[in-house]
């Protein structure tokens, strides 16, 4: 991540983990501060109509093509409240503020969404259990 994401400009080095078999949630873990570590999802999971359009100077940073068709798109997680158990009770999506991967090049990149349709807190459903 060249630029870092907002509010960690100096942290460049990440990695993309599972967090465990067949879970919708992932991590984006700093590779240098080891203490450092996002919880990412897919937006279309929760919000099928959302939509980034990556800018020309975004998607050239990015190795992107085709006007980034093939670039992933991933948003940080919020967990607000945990239950007694420790499970999530309530969780937010940072839609305004995606982070917007390469995958064949392996790089990423936070982007701000302009237009104020979008959120940094956009409520992600939980299931019933």
């Amino acid at each position: 991540m060249p630029s870092g994401i907002i509010g960690f400009p100096d942290q460049r080095k990440y990695v993309l983990l599972e967090q465990k078999k067949g879970s919708l949630f992932m991590w984006l873990q700093s590779v240098d501060n080891g203490a450092l570590a996002f919880v990412l999802i897919d937006p279309l999971l929760f919000k099928p109509d959302y939509k980034v359009e990556i800018g020309t100077e975004d998607a050239e940073e990015l190795g992107l093509k085709n006007g980034g068709d093939e670039a992933q798109i991933m948003a940080i997680v919020n967990i607000l409240k945990r239950g007694e158990d420790g499970k999530p009770t309530a969780m937010t999506a940072n839609l305004l503020g995606p982070i917007v991967i390469n995958p064949e090049k392996k790089l990423a990149k936070q982007v701000v969404l302009f237009g104020g349709q979008y959120s940094h807190r956009h409520p992600i459903p939980l299931a019933k259990n």
